[in-house]
């Protein structure tokens, strides 16, 4: 009886195994045909091919990258800059997705930037790394101050260099959980879209009889405040702004 258990399960498992690979060699395919399309200049067919890669589930900082660089071949910046931002959340430290969307960044009008050194220096080590790998680094880091301290219980009499190296690590921990800390929040209560049209009309309130109190350009990144209908509200961290635009002229953060 439990070899026949036995057997079930081996059974189950190669058919699962068979299952996966027969997934992944689709995906694969799949892939290699958009990037195929991509490199001939078939745009169309490579973000279509791209699109349906994501509708069947696969979720990856490569694919993200790929639909921003179709996007932006098309000249849809918006779309190409919502989709370099989902790349990035992603893999925060790679740095071709980095470059392309600064690049992208860079074609959208926008005020002049007057925040200081050290709010800019803030801002680019908050988006350099995800809350999650944040908090994994404050994780190896508090077993090393943790070990740090055993060492230096264990040689009490000589531990001027543990006492030390104990301190210096403690202090880094603290800052890196910090860090953790506001990055998570940031990611878990701030949400960020993008505008994807042309030009879009904030209006004072949630409704075309509103009066438009300012535009928007496409591509430009907005704080998303609130939601009405058809309607959400946006705002502006530069200027200060609060507007609503339709939903479907902006591109919220999955």
């Amino acid at each position: 009886m439990k070899r026949v258990f036995f057997l079930l399960i081996v059974i189950v498992n190669m058919t699962s195994w068979s299952r996966a690979q027969e997934v992944q060699g689709v995906f694969e395919q799949k892939a290699e045909e958009a990037r195929i399309a991509y490199d001939q200049g078939e745009y169309t067919q490579a973000l279509k091919k791209y699109l349906e890669l994501k509708k069947q589930g696969l979720e990856s900082s490569q694919l993200y990258y790929n639909l921003g660089n179709t996007e932006f071949k098309y000249g849809h910046i918006g779309k190409a800059i919502a989709y370099y931002r989902q790349a990035q959340k992603r893999a925060p430290g790679d740095a071709d997705i980095q470059y392309n969307l600064k690049y992208a960044r860079s074609m959208v009008p926008r005020p002049e930037d007057k925040t200081g050194v050290l709010t800019k220096l803030f801002q680019a080590l908050m988006q350099r790394f995800s809350g999650q790998t944040l908090a994994l680094l404050a994780l190896v880091t508090y077993i090393i101050f943790c070990s740090s301290i055993a060492m230096f219980i264990w040689q009490r009499g000589k531990g001027f260099f543990w006492r030390w190296t104990g301190s210096i690590i403690g202090v880094v921990f603290l800052l890196l959980a910090t860090w953790a800390c506001l990055r998570i929040v940031k990611e878990r209560n701030v949400r960020w879209g993008v505008i994807v049209v042309n030009q879009a009309e904030a209006r004072n309130g949630p409704g075309e009889e509103n009066q438009v109190g300012f535009t928007v350009p496409e591509g430009r990144e907005v704080l998303v405040l609130g939601y009405e209908k058809e309607w959400k509200a946006i705002g502006l961290a530069q200027e200060g702004y609060k507007g609503w635009v339709r939903s479907s002229e902006i591109w919220e953060d999955e």
